[in-house]
């Protein structure tokens, strides 16, 4: 795809590197000479120091032709209006960094999407679990399933998977022991330090996790 960026602070930096090293073709717009140099030599894109809200900057750099125009500088009024031309001037779609949630309205108002840092940090803290040993790599299914992963602890013997038995829905994804990745079948035996990683519903982690440690009690 073909990304536009305005803004090459720490944010637009990051993700210049991020999405030109995924094979995207970025394109950033940086206003501060020092950034535009250091992001020009530290990542393959493109870069334009000038003003990002400026019709002709925009079209300089192929507004027209980005798959994705993202706001991403510290000012939300900057990247409000950077997204709206950029909307006007041809660009697929947008996407705003919004700084300050109080901001959000004029943003929907106007129809730019936003992505909120303070929304990252509540769905990072939402996410997390309170279960030892078990760690949640993330939500699916619109937040009712959990994939998660949890580590064989020692002195647990070597089962077969086929032996145990665990809360449904669970459906075992992968197994890594002594660094090998496999998917886990009915004979695929669990030793201390394996990591398994599953797909559960998040009200049955704990079940979850419950039946592997109970197993390796009563095993032992």
């Amino acid at each position: 795809m073909r990304v536009l960026m305005i803004g090459g602070g720490k944010v637009g930096s990051y993700l210049a590197r991020s999405l030109s090293k995924a094979g995207h073709v970025v394109t950033v717009i940086e206003d501060t000479e020092r950034r535009a140099r250091g992001i020009s030599e530290s990542a393959d894109v493109l870069v334009f120091h000038g003003d990002g809200t400026d019709v002709e900057m925009l079209r300089s750099a192929d507004v027209q032709r980005a798959d994705w125009a993202l706001g991403v500088t510290g000012l939300d009024e900057v990247n409000l209006v950077a997204c709206q031309l950029a909307q006007t001037l041809g660009a697929k779609r947008t996407i705003a960094r919004l700084n300050n949630p109080a901001n959000r309205p004029t943003f929907d108002a106007l129809g730019i999407p936003v992505v909120a840092v303070t929304d990252l940090m509540v769905k990072v803290i939402a996410q997390e679990v309170e279960v030892p040993d078990l760690s949640r790599i993330a939500l699916i299914g619109e937040g009712q399933l959990s994939l998660c992963e949890i580590e064989i602890p020692e002195g647990f013997p070597d089962t077969p998977l086929s032996s145990l038995t665990f809360p449904q829905p669970s459906i075992f994804v992968t197994v890594v022991s002594d660094g090998r990745v496999s998917v886990p079948r009915a004979d695929t035996r669990l030793r201390p330090g394996d990591r398994i990683t599953a797909v559960t519903s998040v009200s049955m982690e704990k079940d979850l996790l419950r039946a592997i440690m109970h197993a390796g009690e009563t095993e032992s």
